[in-house]
C-alpha cells in the first residue's frame, strides 16, 4: 500500500508541474510606424488554460495582446474520384459528395477589432450557413494570394439577407500572414464572403474588413493556395467547407506590434505564458521595423459613432468627426449638401477634425440626411474615382425625442417556434405617445430578419416582441432596430441563446457525454432524482474531440440523469 500511495503522489506532482511549451516564433519585419499581427500556439501538458504576457525591449515597438476573443475553426475537403486515396462521403447542400480531407484552419476572431463583423460571422457559424453548404470558390496565387468563400450560392455572387459596414481599425492592416477578412463589392456592403491572405497584401489596406488571424493550420492555407483552378479563379474540384464553428482555445493567443517611423529599430519581444499553477514557458524572438513599401491607404474615418442625432423643432445638432491616416498624410473632409438643412456650416479644427453643426430648415420636422467623406487628396471631390476615401452617412432626426432601448435576453430551443417573445423595451419621453407611431426590423442573427411587434404598458414603455425559429442550437447576437415616423432611430442588441444537445453513451460505470464544443458556458449536472431542484455540477474537465466537448463520468450510479445548464 505504501508503494502503491508513493507512486500515486509522484504521478501527481508530475503532472501538475508539466509546464507548457510555446512553439517558435520567426523573427518579424514591421512596416515603420504601422502594425504586424502574429500568432502564438503553444501546449499545455496538464490542459491549464495559459495567460500570456508580452514585452517589448525598446520603446520603438510597442506590443498588444489579443484577449477575450472566439476562436473559430473550419474544415475543408475536396471532390475527388471514388478511388482516390482516403476519399469519403460528407454531406454538401442536401446531398452527398465524394471527398479527400485537406485540413483544418484555426483563427483568433479579432473581436477587439471588428465587433459587430465577428457577430455576425458567429451567427453565420452558429446556423449552419457554412457548414456542408459552402466552398471555397475562389483561389488566387497571383498577383495577390488568397483563398475566398462563405457564399451559400457558391458562385461568388450571393449572401445573406442583410449587410455589414465596414469595420476599419488604425492597427488593422494586412501586414501579415493568414489573416482574415470579409469580403465586399462596395463599401459598406460585407456579407458572409471572408477571404484569408498569404503574405502581406497592403493594396487591401482598410479596403476590407479584418476580423481574424490564422493560428494554426498554415501548411493547410498553403496547400490551397496551390489548387488548379480554372474560370474565375474556382478550383477545377471544389473545395467544401465541411464544419465550421466557434471552438474553444485556451492556449494560443495573437500579438500586434506596432512599430516606429524610424525603420532599422530592432527590439526583442519575450512572451511568457503561464498555466497559473506555476507552470510558465518564454519565447523570444526578434522584430526589427523596415521601410514601409506598401500601398498609401486613404484615411478612415474612426471612430465611425457620434452621438448627437436628434433635436426638437428649430434646434440644432453639433457633431465633431474624427480620422486617422496611417501615413500621416493631410485629411481633406468633403460634405454633401443636407437637404432641409441648407444653413449647416462646418469647421475644421487644429487637430484635422471635422465639427458639422447641423441647422434644420425653419419648422422642418424630419429627417436630414448627411454623407462625411474624407480623402488624403484635396482633389477628392473633382475626382473622386481616382483618389482613395472613406465616408460614412449619417441620418438626423428633427422635430423628435431619443429614443432609449434595453435589451432583453431570450432562451429557445431549436426547431421550436416561439411567438411574442420580448426583444426589447424602450421609451422615448413621451408616454402618451401610442406604439403605433414606431416599428421595429428584427436581425435574428442567423441569416433572417422581420418585423417586431411593438406594444405599450400602462406607465407608457414600450416593448418590442417577435416571433421566430432557430434551426441549429447556438448563441446568436439579435438586433432591434427602432424607428419612430419622425425618424429617431436607436439599434439595441439583445441575444438569443439556442439550447445544445447533451448526448449521453454508457459502458459498464463509465458514461460518456458529448456535447458541442462551442459551448464553453454550459456545464453538465448531474442527480438521480429527475424531480429534484438540487443538481450538482460534474467538476471534471471534458476534453475537446473534433468540433465535441467529451466529458467521462466514472463510478455513476446504477440510474443517473444528466442536463446541461449555462
Amino acid at each position: 500500500m505504501r508503494v502503491s500511495s508513493f507512486l500515486s503522489v509522484s504521478f501527481l506532482a508530475v503532472t501538475a508541474f508539466a509546464g507548457p511549451v510555446i512553439d517558435v516564433i520567426p523573427n518579424a519585419n514591421i512596416p515603420a510606424g504601422k502594425t504586424l499581427t502574429l500568432p502564438v500556439t503553444a501546449s499545455s501538458p496538464n490542459g491549464r488554460p495559459l495567460t500570456y504576457s508580452v514585452t517589448s525591449s525598446t520603446n520603438g515597438i510597442a506590443v498588444e495582446v489579443h484577449t477575450n476573443n472566439p476562436f473559430w475553426k473550419m474544415s475543408v475537403a475536396q471532390v475527388a474520384p471514388a478511388n482516390a486515396p482516403g476519399a469519403y462521403l460528407t454531406p454538401f447542400r442536401g446531398g452527398m459528395a465524394m471527398v479527400t480531407n485537406v485540413g483544418d484552419l484555426t483563427f483568433m476572431l479579432l473581436r477587439d477589432r471588428a465587433p459587430r463583423t465577428v457577430e455576425a460571422i458567429q451567427g453565420f457559424t452558429a446556423a449552419g450557413l457554412y457548414t456542408s453548404n459552402t466552398i471555397l470558390h475562389r483561389i488566387v496565387a497571383s498577383p495577390f494570394a488568397i483563398i475566398q468563400g462563405g457564399d451559400p450560392g457558391t458562385n461568388g455572387m450571393g449572401g445573406p439577407v442583410f449587410r455589414l459596414d465596414d469595420e476599419f481599425h488604425p492597427r488593422a492592416l494586412f501586414s501579415g500572414n493568414g489573416q482574415l477578412a470579409m469580403a465586399n463589392a462596395t463599401k459598406d456592403a460585407a456579407g458572409s464572403q471572408f477571404f484569408v491572405t498569404q503574405g502581406p497584401q497592403r493594396n487591401f489596406d482598410f479596403r476590407y474588413t479584418i476580423c481574424g488571424q490564422l493560428l494554426r493550420g498554415f501548411d493547410v492555407l498553403s496547400n490551397l493556395i496551390n489548387t488548379p483552378t480554372g474560370t474565375n479563379n474556382r478550383p477545377l474540384a471544389d473545395v467544401i467547407i465541411t464544419r465550421a464553428s466557434v471552438v474553444p482555445n485556451p492556449f494560443d493567443t495573437a500579438i500586434t506590434l506596432t512599430g516606429t517611423n524610424l525603420a532599422g529599430v530592432s527590439g526583442v519581444i519575450q512572451i511568457v505564458a503561464d498555466d497559473g499553477l506555476g507552470g510558465r514557458a518564454t519565447n523570444v524572438f526578434t522584430a526589427t521595423t523596415v521601410a514601409d513599401t506598401g500601398f498609401n491607404a486613404q484615411p478612415i474615418i474612426y471612430p465611425t459613432a457620434i452621438t448627437n442625432l436628434v433635436a426638437p423643432m428649430n434646434g440644432r445638432l453639433t457633431n465633431v468627426f474624427t480620422a486617422v491616416d496611417a501615413e500621416g498624410d493631410p485629411r481633406y473632409w468633403f460634405l454633401s449638401p443636407a437637404a432641409n438643412a441648407t444653413n449647416s456650416f462646418n469647421s475644421v479644427g487644429p487637430n484635422g477634425e471635422l465639427q458639422v453643426v447641423i441647422v434644420p430648415d425653419s419648422n422642418y420636422v424630419g429627417t436630414v440626411t448627411l454623407s462625411v467623406y474624407v480623402s488624403s487628396s484635396p482633389l477628392w471631390n473633382l475626382f473622386p474615382s481616382v483618389f482613395p476615401y472613406d465616408s460614412q452617412t449619417y441620418h438626423f432626426s428633427i422635430g423628435d425625442t431619443p429614443i432609449a432601448a434595453l435589451p432583453a435576453q431570450l432562451v429557445a430551443q431549436p426547431l421550436r417556434e416561439f411567438t411574442g417573445q420580448l426583444l426589447a423595451t424602450f421609451t422615448n419621453s413621451v408616454p402618451t405617445s401610442p406604439p403605433g407611431n414606431f416599428n421595429a426590423l428584427i436581425n435574428w442573427g442567423d441569416n433572417s430578419t422581420s418585423s417586431g411587434t411593438i406594444t405599450a404598458d400602462a406607465s407608457g414603455r414600450k416593448e418590442v416582441r417577435g416571433s421566430h425559429t432557430y434551426t441549429n442550437a447556438g448563441d446568436y447576437p439579435v438586433y432591434v432596430t427602432i424607428k419612430s415616423a419622425a425618424g429617431a432611430e436607436a439599434t439595441i442588441r439583445s441575444s438569443a441563446q439556442v439550447q445544445p444537445h447533451l448526448s449521453i453513451a454508457r459502458d459498464g460505470g463509465h458514461y460518456f457525454l458529448r456535447w458541442p464544443a462551442w459551448a464553453t458556458e454550459y456545464q453538465v449536472q448531474s442527480h438521480t432524482n429527475l424531480a429534484t431542484p438540487h443538481w450538482l455540477p460534474l467538476t471534471n474537465q471534458p476534453a475537446l474531440n473534433g468540433y465535441d466537448n467529451i466529458l467521462t463520468h466514472t463510478n455513476a450510479a446504477s440510474r443517473e440523469f444528466f442536463r446541461l445548464r449555462r
